[in-house]
């Protein structure tokens, strides 16, 4: 049979009322419940094994108790890459202890019904998609269901909390370490999904910007598609850029494949920085230098706010809006080297 609150109060010698209220949760009763008294709550409901009817408390406190996580796609959501797999382990941790569920939604705003993301499927949304249209844009500032986004730079959107790298300082550490290996002319790789997002445009000026304050000439965008051949010029001598800064770990992994394929030696003819540090940085021949941002700490902290925000009472006045920036450290490996002198 199953256990029921009224079960507990009797075990704890209270009223169901005042079960409700700890286990449960009072939705818009204001229920006073000592420190004491709840403990007491807990421990019977403990002894006797009580489960909370999670679809009950949802309807008593107008909530869903889901948060939806926005990807671009599903097709590309673990192979070959740690990224997704590390944003989810950061929105769990903070979800799951809070008994909230995770939904997955890679295109929550959908051509033909945009304001789906309020459509009261979802309390919040963590908004992780690199693409961002001016349609988006204006959901996310008019809708009523709090979102944050990640990967996004301070001010991407007006009053929404954003939680990102530190591009800046993680560019300036790129360009100081290729200087003292000697090298003056980078190029920026970029895939072309990546190359529309707000963090690829971030990523990509932070590259310049640190690049002119060390003096270096303009630093060059290769649009990398299926088609890599355009590597292969740089197995010459006459090659137009002695070190490639990639997007992501995951675009690197395809550089060096197909620089091995075509004859140009890593780090000998050119120089190979990634973005992320992922374990795959340890597997790849050679060894991949990248940028190490903290993803799964930022995921986890944007969905600790995320809760923030949904559990901001009706009329109360809500957190201000955040921006966090996160240190990078630049994890130096075996695809970077002196620049090539013949």
């Amino acid at each position: 049979m199953r256990v029921t609150i009224r079960d507990v109060a009797e075990r704890a010698g209270v009223s169901a009322m005042a079960v409700s209220a700890v286990l449960n949760g009072a939705g818009g009763r204001k229920v006073t419940v000592t420190p004491e008294k709840a403990e007491r709550i807990r421990q019977a409901a403990r002894e006797l094994r009580y489960q909370p009817n999670h679809l009950a408390r949802s309807l008593r406190n107008n909530r869903t108790a889901q948060v939806a996580l926005v990807f671009q796609n599903f097709g590309r959501f673990f192979p070959q890459s740690t990224y997704r797999g590390d944003v989810m382990n950061g929105v769990m941790e903070a979800l799951f202890p809070n008994d909230y569920t995770l939904s997955l939604c890679p295109r929550l705003i959908r051509e033909g019904d945009p304001y789906a993301i309020a459509d009261g499927r979802f309390d919040g949304v963590l908004w992780c998609r690199p693409d961002l249209s001016e349609e988006s844009t204006v959901i996310l500032q008019e809708t009523t269901v709090p979102v944050v986004m990640m990967h996004a730079p301070p001010g991407t959107v007006l009053g929404v909390p954003t939680f990102c790298a530190d591009n800046d300082g993680a560019m300036r550490r790129v360009v100081s370490h290729l200087v003292s290996l000697g090298h003056e002319r980078i190029a920026y790789v970029i895939d072309p999904v990546s190359e529309h997002s707000v963090e690829g445009y971030a990523r990509a000026d932070a590259l310049r910007n640190a690049a002119r304050r060390a003096g270096l000439p303009e630093v060059d965008t290769i649009v990398l598609t299926e088609d890599h051949s355009v590597l292969g010029r740089y197995a010459k001598r006459n090659a137009p850029h002695t070190a490639l800064v990639c997007f992501s770990d995951e675009l690197a992994r395809f550089v060096l494949a197909s620089c091995e394929r075509q004859g140009v030696d890593i780090p000998g003819h050119l120089s190979v920085i990634g973005f992320d540090s992922s374990p795959l940085c340890e597997l790849m021949r050679p060894r991949l230098t990248s940028v190490a941002q903290p993803i799964e700490r930022m995921a986890f902290e944007a969905t600790t706010h995320l809760l923030t925000l949904i559990r901001t009472a009706e009329g109360e006045t809500p957190p201000a809006a955040t921006s966090t920036l996160y240190d990078c450290v630049l994890d130096v490996r075996e695809s970077t080297g002196p620049v090539r002198t013949h």
